[in-house]
């Protein structure tokens, strides 16, 4: 067994892998079972996912744990996290599986780079708009989570109105093609800088 398994930071993304897995089964379930379980409870789940994802990191870079394990963990983590919940909000009808496949299409499609680049000995760095992408995603994902939760809470009914619209209106749909769109153009920025450096190899 790989021993740096069982050191913190990827024990704590471990962790994040299984309760991306557990927040995706309640969510659903809460759906399909209206009032199983609080949306505020479900929201609190994924802000402590989300903190475990900064927390990992700055233990890692600390006390001086960053491992290649870790770095294989980290983004499969984000990956794992980003998949499921869009795969519950098809489930639950909020989305479309049209808007979300691209997204899938793209992992996959820049995971195959990825490892074409090791095979070639190129270098492969995940890119600042890769980053702002899983930003971006993770943010949206927690907005969706955020609104029943709000809604929830014993607000001015202005306000509860207004979110209601959100839910019930295209700006969720809107924005997750804008993300989507995004997300497509940042697949094929990598794919371009790997011609790029092909054709350095073959020059």
């Amino acid at each position: 067994m790989n021993k740096d398994i069982l050191k913190l930071p990827n024990l704590l993304t471990i962790f994040r892998i299984i309760m991306s897995a557990v927040l995706y089964l309640l969510y659903v379930r809460t759906f399909q079972q209206p009032g199983f379980l609080s949306p505020i409870l479900l929201f609190i789940i994924y802000v402590v996912i989300a903190l475990t994802d900064l927390v990992d990191g700055i233990i890692a870079r600390k006390f001086n744990m960053v491992t290649e394990l870790g770095k294989e963990l980290d983004p499969m983590a984000d990956k794992v996290l980003v998949f499921l919940m869009l795969f519950a909000f098809y489930r639950i009808s909020l989305l479309p599986l049209w808007v979300i496949i691209p997204i899938f299409a793209r992992d996959i499609f820049v995971n195959y780079l990825r490892k074409r680049s090791n095979a070639l000995e190129i270098t492969f760095k995940t890119s600042s708009i890769a980053k702002a992408k899983t930003a971006i995603q993770m943010t949206f994902i927690g907005a969706v989570l955020a609104i029943p939760a709000i809604m929830d809470l014993k607000i001015p009914d202005r306000f509860y109105n207004f979110l209601a619209d959100i839910v019930s209106g295209p700006t969720i749909m809107i924005t997750m093609i804008i993300i989507m769109v995004f997300t497509v153009c940042t697949g094929v920025d990598y794919y371009l800088k790997f011609r790029k450096e092909i054709s350095k190899l073959n020059s």
